[in-house]
């Protein structure tokens, strides 16, 4: 998580143009004390990388307009005795508003910002102040019982609208073209025990109609050529995160490593179009101890696991994750129902079975729990040929 404030000798100030707004029929619980910052908390390197999960285009704009307007509202992120909540829109949340902008997806982080800031700095500042909703910070535990609520933000007479179902959360604003917001449950309550907490959120609030007809997903080609593996080795190293992607990452560097000619190879091809669904860390780990009966200790455990069913079957379960053809989008798997999807893995196929927004993969095994695509991690790459979903279980090619 990165938001580069730290150390950049910022003044703090209250903003209290930010401090009046109020929380209408929001549930809370008793605010928590702590002074640390959002800013402090989040504070990371301040350069751009592959990463979408992170923070750096929403530095870079916090930065441009507190160098361009120094008495900012936005200001207050770096006040942490200042209460309040920021929604924060992730690096893919930016390049995904980039691409429906532009119809073409940026070509890296500093091209998605460039475009961002090119919206004008007032414009910007507006976005920004859009984010974040004075008063004593929203947990995400309250905001799960919250539907219906209306938030009032920092920008004055603009607010937010909260629905809720089941555990997903859903943030209206005021474009009706740009996909609505959610909340990205692996990504809550950052810097909690403070007076400042943030959530992240799979796109950007927008308090005004930013994207015209035009701009629309809808008929874009998807004709950017940046590769998964480019998204994926962007981050290659374990942790203790189970809703990344560590583990498929190092089965995809393993199989090419020991087959450098493996059909896996597509997966570095961008001008291959595809779609694959990519198991998460915690996927991953879940189909281990369904293996050996216990929970593995680390991911670098896990990964060992499945290495051990030995490099063909690891390769053939990376290709049955990947469906070769025209990128299917999230919102073309939602009308989907009864589709059968041919894989990478000859003779292999996908059945797809869709039930409001559950949206089920049906494989080949009779054990182990079918899986299914995770909403806050679909679209992964989007605007170009190939294009990942994220599933929270390995889809098995066997019995």
């Amino acid at each position: 998580m990165k938001l580069a404030i730290k150390g950049r000798g910022l003044a703090l100030a209250t903003a209290a143009t930010l401090v009046g707004a109020a929380i209408v029929s929001m549930p809370q619980a008793q605010a928590d004390t702590g002074t640390n910052s959002l800013a402090s908390v989040l504070t990371a390197k301040s350069s751009f990388d592959n990463d979408p999960t992170n923070y750096d285009i929403l530095t870079a704009a916090v930065l441009a307009v507190l160098k361009a307007k120094p008495d900012s509202p936005v200001k207050v992120l770096t006040d942490g005795t200042v209460p309040l909540t920021a929604f924060i829109p992730n690096d893919g949340a930016f390049e995904n508003l980039v691409t429906e902008i532009t119809g073409k997806a940026p070509a890296s982080e500093q091209d998605a910002f460039n475009t961002v800031a090119s919206l004008g700095i007032d414009t910007v500042e507006q976005i920004l102040e859009y984010h974040v909703v004075p008063g004593a910070a929203i947990l995400s535990g309250d905001a799960l019982k919250a539907n219906g609520a209306v938030l009032n933000t920092a920008l004055p007479g603009k607010t937010i609208k909260v629905t809720v179902s089941g555990t997903t959360i859903s943030l209206s604003d005021y474009d009706t073209i740009a996909p609505t917001p959610k909340v990205i449950l692996s990504q809550v309550d950052i810097n909690k025990g403070n007076m400042q907490v943030a959530h992240g959120i799979d796109a950007v609030l927008l308090p005004m109609q930013v994207l015209k007809p035009a701009d629309s997903m809808t008929g874009m080609a998807m004709d950017g050529t940046k590769s998964l593996a480019a998204v994926l080795t962007a981050k290659n190293s374990f942790d203790t995160n189970p809703n990344n992607f560590d583990i498929v990452t190092a089965a995809v560097l393993a199989v090419l490593k020991a087959k450098p000619n493996s059909p896996v190879k597509v997966l570095t091809e961008g001008n291959v179009a595809l779609t694959a669904f990519i198991p998460t860390d915690g996927a991953f780990e879940n189909l281990v101890k369904a293996l050996t009966g216990k929970k593995p200790a680390s991911e670098a455990a896990t990964f060992k696991t499945v290495a051990g069913l030995g490099i063909n079957t690891v390769e053939q379960i990376l290709e049955y994750h990947v469906v070769p053809g025209k990128a299917i989008l999230s919102g073309d798997a939602l009308k989907a129902n009864g589709a059968v999807l041919k894989t990478a893995l000859p003779g292999k196929t996908i059945k797809v079975s869709v039930n409001g927004t559950t949206i089920k993969l049906g494989d080949y095994s009779k054990k182990l729990p079918t899986p299914k695509v995770i909403l806050s991690l679909v679209d992964i790459n989007k605007g170009n040929m190939q294009v990942a979903h994220g599933i929270d279980a390995v889809l098995m090619p066997t019995k």
